[in-house]
C-alpha cells in the first residue's frame, strides 16, 4: 500500500554529525558496551518502509555483519526495549518493544508490526516468506518502487490513496483520487541546515483527475502579494490565495455547512455580493488562538477579535443596498462613505472598503503594522496558488504544542501549493540552528 526509501546515510551527513556524535547517537539506541560505531547493518545501502495490506507497516535493511547485528539487538534487550534473540527457520529473531517482529539473517532484516500474540505468529509466517523471496516476487516491478525513483531527496515515498485515512480523503475529496488505478501520492523529505521541505504531490494519468486539479488551479490563480504588507507585526496564522468570487461561492455553497451559514449571514448582510465582488487576493490572519480542552478533545478556539480577513474586490457595487442592511436583532451602522460596523455584543464587527480592498474584523480600517517574516517570505507567497505560515509558539493545538514542548527549538511552518497536487510543507527551527541535530537532540 505505500513503499519509503530512507537514505540514513545522506540524513546522518547533513545532521552534521561528528564521528563521536554518530557514536554517541548509536550508543544512545542502545548499542552494547564496548561497541561504539557499528550496529551491523549497511547504512550506506537504503533502507525500506512499507505498508501491507493487512495493516501491518515494516521496514527493510541490509545487513553488514550479523554478529554486529546481534550484539546490537543484544544491547536492546539488556535494556528492556527487545526480547532475546533465538534461531528458528534458519533465522536470527527478536521481538522489538513487544509488537516490532523482526527477522535477519547475512544479508538482510526484515522488521514487522505493530502485532502481539496470535498475531505475532502469523506475521512470523509471513516473515520467514519475505527473507525467501526472489527478485521477480517483491516489489521492484511494481508502479511504488518505480515512482521512487523518481526522486533523489534522502527520504522519498510512494502512497496508494487506499492507505489514507476516510477524514483525509475527505478533504480531498475534491480532487477524486480514491485508488491507485487513478494515481498515487509522491511524498519526499529533504533538510537543509534550519529547514526540513517535505513535498506532497499528486502522480497520475487520469483523465477525470488531471481535469479537476485543472479546475482547482482555475479557481486558485497565483498570489499577487499585496496583502502581505497589510498585517500585524505578529500573528499565529496567515494565509492567502487568489481567487474570482463567483467562483468560490460556487465552491463554498457546495458544502452543507456553509451553505447554511451564508444562509443565516445573508439576513444581517449581503455576504453574496460580498463574496461575487471578490477579484485578486484574499488573506486571513489570525493574530492569537488558543485551545479549550471539551471531554476527551480540544477545541481550537479563535476569538473574533483576534481574526481579520481582506480581500481584493473588483467593485463596491454590494454596498449599495448597505442602508438597509440589519433586522431587528442586529443593526448595521454607517461610520463613512464606504465603512459600517455590524453591532453585534460583545465584540461588534467592521467592514469596508478602502482602495479595493474589503476588510473584515474587530478593528476599524486596514492594519498596515507589516510583519517582517512575511516581507521575508515575499517570493515564496508571489505566485503561489496557496500559501499560509503558522507560528508554531503561539498555537497551544495538540499536536503542536506538543512538538513545541518536545522539540522547543521548532517555532514555524509554512505550507504553500504552487499548482493544484503540489504541496511543501517547511518545518523551521532558529538561525544558525540544524533542524536535524534538533529532532535528534544533539
Amino acid at each position: 500500500m505505500a513503499l519509503a526509501r530512507l537514505d540514513i546515510k545522506t540524513l546522518l551527513d547533513e545532521a552534521k554529525l561528528t564521528k563521536e556524535e554518530t557514536a554517541a547517537l548509536f550508543q544512545h539506541y542502545s548499542l552494547p558496551e564496548g561497541n561504539t560505531t557499528d550496529i551491523g547493518l549497511d547504512l550506506s545501502q537504503p533502507i525500506y518502509g512499507f505498508a501491507a495490506q493487512d495493516g501491518n507497516f515494516g521496514l527493510l535493511a541490509a545487513v553488514a555483519d550479523a554478529d554486529d547485528f546481534t550484539a546490537f539487538c543484544e544491547g536492546l534487550a539488556a535494556k528492556g526495549h527487545a526480547s532475546a534473540v533465538t534461531r528458528q527457520r534458519g533465522y536470527s529473531w527478536v521481538v522489538v518493544e513487544e509488537k516490532w517482529l523482526m527477522a535477519f539473517d547475512d544479508e538482510k532484516a526484515v522488521a514487522m508490526g505493530p502485532a502481539v500474540g496470535a498475531a505475532q505468529d502469523q506475521l512470523r509466517t509471513l516473515i520467514a516468506q519475505l527473507m525467501q523471496q526472489d527478485n521477480d516476487e517483491g516489489a521492484l516491478d511494481s508502479d511504488l518502487y518505480r515512482l521512487l525513483g523518481t526522486k533523489d531527496e534522502p527520504v522519498v515515498a510512494a502512497v496508494k490513496p487506499e492507505l489514507l485515512p476516510d477524514d483525509v480523503l475527505g478533504a480531498l475529496r475534491s480532487i477524486r483520487l480514491k485508488t491507485s488505478a487513478q494515481g498515487l501520492y509522491r511524498l519526499t523529505i529533504d533538510p537543509d541546515d534550519n529547514e526540513l521541505e517535505v513535498d506532497l504531490d499528486i502522480v497520475t494519468n487520469d483523465e477525470e483527475v488531471k481535469a479537476e486539479l485543472k479546475k482547482l488551479n482555475t479557481l486558485m490563480r497565483p498570489i499577487d502579494g499585496h496583502l502581505a504588507d497589510k498585517t500585524h507585526a505578529d500573528h499565529a496564522i496567515w494565509l492567502s490565495f487568489n481567487t474570482q468570487g463567483k467562483e468560490l461561492l460556487k465552491l463554498l455553497r457546495s458544502e452543507p455547512s456553509i451553505r447554511t451559514a451564508l444562509l443565516t449571514l445573508n439576513l444581517v448582510v449581503d455576504v453574496d455580493r460580498m463574496i461575487e465582488a471578490i477579484d485578486g487576493d484574499v488573506a486571513l490572519e489570525v493574530t492569537s488562538a488558543k485551545a479549550i480542552p471539551e471531554g476527551e478533545n480540544v477545541r481550537f478556539n479563535f476569538d473574533f477579535k483576534n481574526i481579520s480577513l481582506l480581500a481584493q474586490v473588483a467593485n463596491t457595487d454590494f454596498l449599495s443596498g448597505a442602508t438597509s442592511w440589519g433586522n431587528a436583532f442586529i443593526g448595521v451602522k454607517a461610520l463613512g462613505a464606504t465603512e459600517y460596523v455590524v453591532n453585534i455584543e460583545p465584540m461588534p464587527i467592521h467592514f469596508g472598503v478602502k482602495d479595493k480592498t474589503l476588510y473584515v474584523g474587530s478593528q476599524r480600517g486596514i492594519v498596515t503594522e507589516g510583519n517582517a517574516y512575511l516581507r521575508e517570505q515575499h517570493s515564496d507567497i508571489k505566485d503561489a496558488r496557496f500559501y499560509a505560515t503558522l507560528n508554531l509558539t503561539s498555537i497551544p493545538l495538540e499536536p503542536i504544542s506538543i512538538l513545541s514542548q518536545i522539540y522547543p527549538d521548532l517555532n514555524r511552518l509554512d505550507v504553500k501549493m504552487e499548482d493544484a497536487g503540489e504541496f511543501t510543507f517547511t518545518l523551521k527551527v532558529s538561525e544558525n540552528t540544524n533542524i536535524l541535530r534538533a529532532l535528534l537532540k544533539l
